[in-house]
């Protein structure tokens, strides 16, 4: 055991792809490592790169700032201030975002400096905002305010009566206040300082006024001490405004300016440190490549060493032993079973296949035997069938014909009763001949499926017309419902298959319904321009099925109970026969039933829809109550005389008068030189000359080349009908022959 283990091929292979495996998966784990370092050197770059162009950008955003606030200081525009702070909010994410992605220490303390600074940068400019606002309250609001009230109070006049050195007292301190506030405004706002003195003088010179006795005495105590307490508070404001201007200008210049000055030199530091951590960065990355590109070599060298030597052992070892069993095989399915077998010594999975290939044409050779004797019996059953399909039906046509013929007669109710027996026994035997022949052509793939054109108003019509004497003598309500099937009435398949699938459907329906109502449904589904798909369903009201029974309801020669076939009869193919119809054209027959409430059987059908009428056998029309031409003349060529005198009856009762007699085809052939034929009756299993060969020659007449020529025959499959269209036969009619049937036919080429 431990030799054979150890000499097996799989070992062997799967050895040597172990070796291989294994050197991937080191090779695997040294690139996976080299790699994750280049691919984290390459994100290290990246971030670096990126850093450098994000700490380019804010330098660039703090100088604008700078720029900013010297047009803030001068217009004071609320929307210059708000770019202001948002730019500076914008440097501290993104210098946030940065810190985030960057791992190296140096660097990150670069980060961390310039992010300070950049906070501070923040508060500088809020206090900033603060000044400039205590800066504009004092220039715009309260100096003109005092200065207003200054005005006011010189305006104001006594009752008094004017008087000259008063009016020039007056008009000599507004122009002060004029000169005052004028000189003020120029130097707080352009920043002239000549005019900071001149605002001096002018406070000078309006105490000196105001607080003279003259002037005391001219315009009042009360208002000289407003003028003397407004021009204290001017004075007192104007230090203020100088003040707020030299707070507002120093975080401006100095404070803010020197904060830039320092996030310049730490970006300028932080672009140096970069520059070298890339260096670094560059050099262990062109190792880990160098080294990398050393592991790849080695693996490659071996991998390509090692795969050498396995496809050499491969070829020589296994392909080539192979290939000598494919050559045994492939001539032992040539039917040459003396091919030389090699390796049957070897003791590994070859030399299995050897020993069973050795086997295999030893049991061949016994099947090919045990086929020819198969076929030799197949043979002998397939002719056995068909001829016991031709002697038992040319008697059951003699017979359920004279049946016919004789309950037409003047019978006592005994009689009647005696018929009916017989009538009831024949049906009964060719429904069981006709099961046994169709199950054996299923079970030995040997039944064909035509695709010809029918009208389905027409296969309906023909249902309707089959039960509907059933359903009367059973007193069962026999509906066909149709639902949107209108537009869809010429389909193209198999008529007579599904015909029969329904009429067993049906006729288990009837057989088991004592009373209520059967009903066949035919809706549409689907339909496109090429096929249908269409829903058929057979419901009735009787005795139902358990669920039990169901699962072997499908089965050959199986009924719902061993009480069925005693009550009803039958020999239980039907339901099989037609599930394996309805297999064949690709659907499924599907139950649903319930004991005493009734069954439902259903299946979807695909059909074809025809482009052009291609059918060489030509569609059926509705029968007539009657015969339209009784004047025909009609030739039947049969040679047994039982079946003459069926035939020949059968038209009689139809009306038709002219008949003629053939007991073979050479005499029908002769017939037809003589005279003139409308419509032919041919057998065609007839000594002397059969039915296909006097079809033939008649054909060649010149008379009879579009004359009907019905084959009335015990055996037709669907192999034959090519046989039979090719002779020149218009239609077929099965033996035992239906009188119903045939007035289909005859109505249908009488005309």
């Amino acid at each position: 055991m431990l030799k054979q283990l150890i000499g097996s091929l799989s070992i062997k292979v799967l050895s040597s792809l172990a070796i291989f495996i294994l050197i991937q998966i080191i090779v695997y784990v040294v690139i996976n490592e080299r790699t994750d370092k280049i691919e984290q050197a390459s994100k290290n770059v990246l971030n670096i790169n990126g850093l450098s162009v994000v700490v380019f950008e804010i330098n660039k955003d703090i100088l604008q700032i700078q720029r900013d606030i010297s047009v803030y200081g001068v217009s004071g525009s609320e929307v210059i201030f708000d770019k202001i702070k948002s730019t500076q909010q914008s440097i501290q994410a993104r210098l946030i975002e940065a810190q985030q992605r960057i791992q190296q220490h140096k660097i990150k303390n670069s980060l961390n400096a310039m992010q300070s600074l950049v906070l501070n940068y923040g508060k500088s400019i809020d206090s900033l905002k603060k000044r400039y606002d205590e800066k504009s309250k004092i220039i715009e609001q309260q100096l003109p305010n005092t200065y207003e009230l200054a005005l006011t109070t010189l305006a104001s006049r006594d009752r008094e009566t004017a008087k000259l050195g008063k009016d020039l007292l007056l008009f000599q301190l507004k122009d002060h206040w004029h000169h005052l506030y004028r000189n003020s405004i120029l130097f707080l706002t352009q920043r002239d300082y000549a005019k900071r003195s001149q605002v001096k003088q002018r406070l000078q010179l309006i105490k000196q006024l105001t607080n003279s006795g003259a002037t005391n005495k001219m315009i009042g105590h009360n208002k000289v001490e407003q003028l003397n307490s407004l021009t204290t508070k001017f004075e007192s404001l104007f230090a203020q405004a100088i003040q707020a201007n030299r707070n507002y200008l120093t975080l401006s210049n100095i404070v803010i300016a020197g904060d830039s000055v320092e996030f310049s030199a730490l970006a300028k530091k932080l672009q140096e440190d970069a520059l070298l951590l890339l260096s670094d960065i560059s050099k262990t990355s062109q190792e880990s490549i160098d080294a990398a590109q050393t592991v790849i070599q080695v693996s490659l060298f071996l991998s390509v060493t090692l795969f050498i030597l396995f496809a050499l052992f491969f070829h020589f070892h296994i392909i080539k032993a192979i290939n000598r069993l494919t050559f045994s095989f492939r001539s032992f399915l040539n039917g040459d079973f003396s091919a030389n077998i090699a390796d049957i010594n070897r003791e590994d999975e070859i030399g299995f296949l050897a020993q069973a290939a050795n086997k295999f044409r030893v049991l061949n050779e016994r099947l090919v035997e045990a086929k020819k004797a198969a076929e030799e019996t197949s043979r002998i059953k397939s002719e056995f069938l068909a001829n016991m399909s031709h002697e038992i039906r040319t008697p059951m046509n003699g017979i359920l014909g004279m049946v016919q013929l004789v309950s037409n007669t003047e019978l006592d109710a005994k009689q009647k009763r005696m018929i009916e027996v017989i009538s009831s026994s024949g049906n009964s035997l060719l429904v069981i001949l006709n099961d046994i022949l169709d199950l054996s052509k299923l079970d030995a793939d040997k039944m064909l499926l035509e695709n010809r054109e029918f009208k389905l108003s027409a296969l309906l019509y023909e249902l309707e017309q089959i039960f509907k004497s059933q359903a009367d003598h059973k007193n069962i309500e026999f509906k066909i419902v149709k639902e949107k099937v209108d537009s869809v009435d010429l389909v193209q398949g198999d008529e007579t298959r599904l015909k029969q699938v329904l009429m067993n459907l049906l006729g288990n329906a009837f057989k088991f319904t004592e009373c209520g109502t059967v009903t066949l449904s035919v809706a549409l589904k689907e339909k496109n321009s090429n096929e249908v798909m269409l829903l058929f369903s057979v419901i009735d009201s009787g005795i139902g099925i358990s669920q039990h029974s169901i699962k072997t309801l499908f089965d050959a020669f199986t009924q719902a109970d061993t009480s069925t076939t005693r009550r009803f009869g039958g020999t239980g193919l039907g339901l099989t026969i037609s599930s394996k119809i309805l297999n064949l054209m690709g659907s499924n027959l599907q139950v649903e039933s319930e004991l005493d409430k009734g069954s439902t059987f259903y299946f979807q059908l695909r059909l074809n829809i025809p482009i052009a009428n291609t059918s060489v056998k030509q569609q059926a029309q509705l029968p007539d109550v009657n015969i339209k031409n009784k004047d025909v003349q009609v030739l039947i060529a049969e040679d047994n005389p039982v079946n003459q005198i069926v035939l020949e009856s059968f038209l009689k009762a139809m009306g038709i008068k002219h008949i003629i007699v053939a007991d073979n085809g050479e005499i029908a052939l002769e017939l037809c030189t003589k005279q003139q034929f409308d419509l032919i009756m041919m057998d065609i299993q007839m000594p002397v000359m059969g039915g296909l060969l006097a079809t033939k020659y008649i054909r060649e007449l010149a008379n009879y080349h579009d004359v009907p020529i019905i084959a009335v025959t015990a055996n037709i499959t669907e192999k034959d009908e090519p046989e039979y269209v090719t002779a020149g036969i218009t239609n077929t009619i099965n033996k035992p022959i239906e009188f119903n049937s045939l007035k289909v036919i005859i109505d249908q080429y009488s005309e």
